[in-house]
């Protein structure tokens, strides 16, 4: 071997033991994390010819995801959003989680036993290329029992947009 390899692997042994040593003091006062508990809930109403299901993922008992799918003869319509998809925006506020998709809005309020998702003029043409908007609450039970859908009119639904001081 010739010295420059005897002097490079010399100085990577070096480095090597330096940062690992570097490292140790850090890692013994520190705890590990606690495991993500993660859930899906999911449910259907309806014939296949006219369904809607949802699923909503909870990460530590907190909503980190949903879909949404349905069909009305034939026309489907489907959906997903997560806080991460820079397609639509989370927003927690004192009611719930607000999420503002391309056209129209979420609420997911977490109650004791079920999430109560609204949803408020979600304009189908963006996800489904079909008109008509989704305007209507979901009611997604915790202990994965049927859901429950209720078609509201937008007025109905509620103003779901976040106040103006908590936009960002």
């Amino acid at each position: 071997m010739n010295r420059y390899a005897i002097a490079a692997m010399t100085a990577a042994l070096v480095i090597a033991g330096a940062s690992s040593n570097a490292a140790e003091p850090a890692q013994k006062g520190k705890t590990r994390a606690k495991p993500v508990v993660k859930e899906l809930l999911q449910c259907k109403i309806g014939p296949y010819e006219k369904q809607t299901r949802f699923a909503i993922e909870t990460a530590d008992g907190k909503p980190a995801y949903i879909a949404y799918w349905s069909s009305n003869g034939p026309y489907r319509c489907s959906f997903e959003s997560s806080p991460q998809d820079g397609k639509t925006r989370w927003l927690d506020s004192s009611v719930g989680i607000v999420i503002s998709m391309l056209k129209g809005t979420l609420l997911i309020e977490d109650e004791t036993t079920h999430f109560r998702i609204t949803a408020r003029e979600v304009d189908r043409m963006p996800y489904c290329g079909t008109f008509g908007v989704i305007s209507g609450v979901l009611t997604v039970p915790k202990n994965k029992k049927d859901c429950t859908w209720e078609e509201k009119t937008s007025e109905e639904a509620g103003h779901l947009d976040p106040a103006p001081e908590e936009k960002p």
